[in-house]
């Protein structure tokens, strides 16, 4: 019954409405999203007392274990286990890259930053 009644109602079926539409969704709009850069985003375990929110921007440098993240002078995180994509981009940098803090784990021990 669903369906003869929508075609009953209204005088075309689906397809011939929908002729162009499929090429209407694929034009480019106002709205399209484009990746400017390419952004990486890592969990980072925070240390103790470290007092930093969303928003913050930050400093991600190269280590022998991993990689350090710092609010200026003071070390406030580590990476322990980067992706090698994301330690061969930072090395590449000179050692260090900017990130920028996404958000802030529940209990304040873990943080996302999206590092550029």
């Amino acid at each position: 019954m669903g369906l003869d009644y929508i075609r009953a109602q209204t005088g075309k079926p689906w397809r011939k409405r929908w002729n162009g539409g499929l090429d209407r969704l694929k034009a480019p709009t106002l709205l399209d999203l484009t990746m400017s850069e390419a952004a990486r985003t890592v969990t980072a375990e925070l240390n103790a007392g470290s007092r930093v929110k969303a928003g913050d921007t930050l400093i991600v440098q190269s280590a022998p274990d991993g990689l350090t993240v710092s609010d200026g002078l003071r070390a406030i995180g580590r990476v322990a286990n980067p992706s090698p994509e994301l330690t061969t981009a930072v090395r590449d940098g000179g050692g260090y890259a900017e990130g920028v803090l996404q958000r802030v784990g529940l209990f304040g021990d873990t943080a996302e930053i999206s590092v550029k």
